[in-house]
């Protein structure tokens, strides 16, 4: 989708001036502030880089021939966007990429090495990015002739004597998904925080309309550092601020907090909520039986994900588990990709009020 729209903005540029070409292409591409600020500095160094390759490219060909394929880290990345359905190419790859996609995908996130990890987050980025363009069954005008919208068509003519004048076109709405994602940074979860902020950092960098906000023993929002710097010196800068990082959990305080001071804003009928914690709570369980259920009744859809549901004699004990149980859609776990990856098929779906689901 990105890359018609480009070409669209390009159509309409005089095709000798590099700088309308530039600017044309940072208008699309660029969803944030951060993003239209390095877009300039990653535009020109994509130049050099394509300048280096176009150089060297008989001389890397010459190499490849003399020596034996390998699997690469590109490799992996491809078969895993294939396994994600993320790729619109259907050629076939490597068998042995994939194997190793198969058990990447079920490997626990704390026991990926550094390279895994990497490659990890560039998956999550173009996950993201695909569910930020789901398109809605509600239909627009459109001056790309593909879709011929014959109820328009017939009603638009009809204001005109019955003639057929006009031939009226249309395509699909992108599906406007608003989330608030919820972060349980507290000692319990400390093994998992840092994946879980690499996720929380890909959609918000995907999407235009994503809250995010960390909690342990308080509640603290932190969109507009995830959304204006690395993913390196955001991290840094959120668990510098956040005074109980890798402290005690009030889940309940927070989800009150939240519910009462940001709720209003934040929630309506088209907010999907995902909390990430593992639910160990040592407040009251009455608040946050109370807070879980205006989150509930004011949000299209609750989805707690639990990296400690990945076990297999898993069972919700923990007393705030328990108590926010009733009041939430889809319970999951979120250990390895597998587990993510079904977890986000969920994220378009509707509540079903007759049969919330754990898996």
């Amino acid at each position: 989708m990105e890359e018609v729209d480009s070409l669209r903005a390009i159509s309409f540029l005089p095709i000798h001036s590099e700088d309308y070409f530039r600017e044309a292409l940072k208008s699309v591409l660029a969803k944030s502030q951060f993003q239209r600020t390095k877009f300039d500095e990653y535009y020109h160094e994509f130049k050099e880089q394509l300048k280096k390759a176009t150089d060297s490219k008989v001389k890397e060909l010459s190499e490849e021939k003399q020596k034996p394929k390998k699997k690469t880290t590109e490799a992996q990345f491809e078969a895993l966007k294939d396994w994600l359905n993320l790729s619109a190419h259907k050629e076939e790859k490597e068998v042995s990429a994939f194997s190793d996609v198969e058990v990447l995908a079920k490997k626990n996130f704390l026991d990926l090495s550094e390279d895994e990890m990497r490659l990890m987050m560039r998956v999550l980025q173009k996950m993201a990015r695909k569910m930020a363009h789901q398109k809605s069954r509600l239909r627009k005008r459109s001056r790309r002739h593909k879709k011929l919208d014959l109820k328009q068509t017939i009603r638009s003519n009809m204001r005109k004597g019955g003639e057929m004048q006009q031939l009226i076109f249309s395509e699909k709405k992108d599906r406007k998904l608003k989330l608030v994602l919820l972060c349980d940074v507290s000692r319990s979860m400390d093994l998992y925080s840092r994946f879980f902020i690499h996720l929380i950092y890909a959609f918000q960098n995907a999407y235009d309309k994503v809250e995010t906000l960390v909690f342990s023993t308080a509640l603290h929002r932190v969109s507009e550092i995830l959304d204006t710097n690395e993913f390196d010196k955001a991290f840094q800068i959120i668990s510098e601020r956040v005074p109980q990082w890798s402290g005690g959990t009030t889940i309940g305080y927070c989800m009150k907090d939240f519910s009462q001071n940001y709720g209003h804003g934040m929630l309506d009928k088209k907010t999907i909520v995902l909390i990430l914690s593992d639910g160990w709570d040592t407040g009251e369980p009455a608040i946050m039986k109370e807070a879980m259920k205006t989150i509930y009744k004011k949000s299209k859809k609750v989805i707690w994900l639990n990296p400690l549901a990945g076990s297999p004699d898993f069972s919700p004990k923990a007393i705030g588990m328990k108590t926010a149980l009733p009041y939430i859609d889809v319970l999951a776990s979120a250990h390895n990709l597998d587990s993510l990856k079904a977890v986000l098929q969920q994220l378009l779906k509707k509540r079903n009020l007759l049969n919330r689901q754990l898996f």
